[in-house]
């Protein structure tokens, strides 16, 4: 492929896009009473489970369900299934993630999560795929950020239903994602000349280090492993922000190229740390600071509940898109998958 020497186009904001955020949130309402029918009192462990982007984007949900009573594991599928936990049987609530419903790996789980006689509830876009065919219940979204907001729906309807969050934060987290969706369309526009110049310098790299920390920790491998590696064939590796200074450390030189996503959240200061050390010994850092987006349309006391859901997931795909713009590469090209059997 010839070099490319300057930006190609870059896709424009569906017309669907706010109203699939929008009709996640409608469904918030009907997702609460319909968890209230499965009795979560009886829930005695939850599980997140998935393979990719689909284990990855569980990060927000499994840092808010830290405040649960019950204990929350994540599983890539296979291994839920080779493990076997002993905590997986009838009191599991077992949540099984595939975008498109075709992971084969995530079938199986949630028929293994099944026969053990757990809750299992697939999340997908296509209620008619083999991964919710294998589900007891669907609760189905249409692209990365309404996904987001029907986990996050789902993750405060189960820390109320458990005693975990009172009424009053629940409906502080609803009135957030409600006023959600412009903040969602503002920022795939918001940042376009920073991450344009981002991919202008760093698509030549040849390795790209992703640091988050938090509910960015799965944004970091999203971007590493989803969009970096798969999609777009470039070398890359996530890193926690928090084991960044417990050995990856060491291959940072002034050359070395790091993206380092901060978040509105507790984690914070990990990712803080990491940004000092990384400002003193690299003049190749790109920070992208969700604390930094603008979330025009939601109240300032309510931005911590979203901005981190805006930037691993709208911001996330817009930085990979100014990638394969400068690349020339389309993120629906693959060399394997989908297309050998492995």
């Amino acid at each position: 492929m010839p070099p490319v020497t300057e930006q190609q186009s870059l896709p424009v904001l569906s017309d669907q896009f706010m109203a699939q955020i929008e009709a996640a949130v409608d469904a918030g309402p009907a997702l609460d009473a319909y968890l209230t029918g499965l009795d979560p009192a009886r829930f005695t462990s939850v599980f997140l489970v998935g393979c990719g982007g689909s284990l990855f984007t569980f990060a927000p949900l499994r840092c808010l369900l830290d405040r649960s009573p019950v204990p929350v594991f994540t599983f890539n599928s296979d291994e839920l299934v080779l493990r076997h936990p002993a905590r997986l049987g009838p009191g599991a609530l077992v949540i099984a993630s595939s975008t498109h419903g075709a992971t084969r790996e995530t079938a199986a789980a949630a028929q293994a999560a099944r026969a053990a006689g757990a809750t299992v509830i697939g999340v997908t876009q296509d209620p008619d795929s083999i991964v919710a065919a294998a589900c007891e219940h669907i609760l189905p979204h249409q692209g990365v950020e309404a996904k987001q907001v029907v986990l996050a729906q789902f993750g405060w309807s189960l820390l109320r239903a458990l005693g975990a969050a009172s009424d009053g934060e629940f409906d502080q987290a609803m009135t957030a994602l409600r006023q959600s969706p412009p903040a969602f369309a503002q920022a795939h526009y918001e940042w376009d000349d920073q991450l344009s110049e981002m991919a202008r310098q760093l698509h030549t790299e040849p390795v790209l280090y992703v640091l988050g920390s938090g509910p960015l920790e799965g944004a970091a491998q999203t971007l590493a492993m989803c969009y970096l590696q798969e999609m777009l064939k470039l070398h890359a590796a996530a890193i926690s922000a928090g084991e960044f200074l417990h050995g990856p450390f060491e291959v940072i030189t002034d050359e070395v190229p790091v993206i380092l996503l901060n978040g509105d959240d507790v984690t914070r200061p990990m990712a803080d740390r990491a940004e000092r050390f990384l400002r003193q010994y690299t003049r190749k850092l790109w920070v992208l600071d969700g604390a930094a987006l603008r979330l025009d349309s939601v109240d300032a006391s309510l931005r911590p509940l979203v901005g981190d859901l805006v930037l691993g997931s709208t911001v996330l795909n817009r930085i990979a898109e100014h990638f394969a713009a400068w690349t020339g590469r389309r993120l629906t090209d693959r060399r394997y998958m989908w297309k050998i059997d492995y």
